[in-house]
């Protein structure tokens, strides 16, 4: 309670429409939640941000290509990369699945395979891939219009226009290769989520999925230069690079265009993990970190 006040006045003195509400307040935006004071983890206030809402992340991200194709940029779908080439420490091109591509100027963005194309190119990144899981219900009848996320229980819950419930909650604990679905992530989830909402203890789970998510011990990306003269990199986003894409691409590509880095991305440079000069964004990152 005392870090979600924390939170409402800083955003308010930033300008950001939030506050700090209490259960009576509460059962009245979300009548269905589980308000009673017999659980293990009674619900004491919480954070409200009235303009909150979703963004669809896949129809944004081909929103964005279907932009870049307009502008000229060529998009090669099911185009793995198997190798980078380098001379005397310079990028010459990159190997794949479909031929080799000759360039003098690359950017890898590859999320959770950063440290493995990375690899390709002779270096390491202080980078852990982590799955990170979700799943949607059933289609129900609209009884949920608000998103609601614990902090404390590591989970949240949407509504689509479709009915069905989108969950979700922290990574895994391990670090892997893989967007394979697990039976401990769904028990845990649903042990949680059924403590808030109990009448969907009868609602069967339609699907589940993982991705891989690119982790740093800072929490904050890696961004600009890497040993490999005209290699740059745009990795380490975790669970919440998408918020911050526009920005991204601005900004990479006026690294890329000039060769140097602009001050605002200075902080996220490669080497920061050599001088300890870490950026800690973990109060920026999402219920999944």
């Amino acid at each position: 309670m005392r870090t979600s006040r924390w939170r409402a006045e800083v955003n308010k003195h930033l300008g950001v429409d939030s506050e700090l509400i209490y259960p009576d307040d509460i059962r009245k935006l979300c009548p269905t939640l589980n308000l009673a004071e017999d659980v293990r983890y009674p619900i004491l206030g919480a954070l409200y941000h009235p303009p909150g809402a979703i963004a669809r992340h896949d129809a944004v991200a081909w929103g964005y290509a279907k932009g870049a194709m307009m502008r000229g940029v060529e998009i090669h779908t099911h185009t793995e990369v198997t190798g980078i080439l380098i001379e005397n420490g310079r990028l010459k091109g990159v190997e794949t699945n479909r031929g080799t591509i000759h360039c003098n100027k690359a950017m890898q963005a590859v999320a959770g395979s950063s440290s493995l194309v990375a690899k390709l190119a002779g270096f390491r990144l202080p980078i852990r891939t982590i799955p990170l899981q979700a799943c949607v219900s059933v289609p129900l009848k609209p009884f949920l219009d608000q998103i609601v996320v614990s902090g404390s229980l590591h989970i949240y819950i949407s509504q689509t226009p479709r009915g069905e419930l989108v969950m979700g909650g922290s990574t895994d604990p391990y670090a892997l290769y893989s967007t394979r679905s697990t039976l401990d992530f769904k028990e845990g989830l649903l042990g949680h989520m059924l403590e808030l909402f109990p009448f969907l203890d009868n609602v069967t789970v339609l699907r589940q999925w993982a991705g891989m998510a690119d982790m740093t011990p800072d929490f904050s990306p890696v961004m600009g230069l890497t040993p490999v003269e005209n290699y740059y990199i745009d990795s380490g986003w975790g669970t919440w690079g998408f918020k911050a894409t526009p920005v991204c691409g601005k900004r990479m590509a006026e690294t890329v265009a000039a060769g140097k880095v602009p001050d605002i991305l200075e902080p996220f440079r490669l080497d920061r993990f050599v001088d300890f000069a870490q950026v800690g964004e973990k109060g920026a990152a999402s219920v999944g970190h």
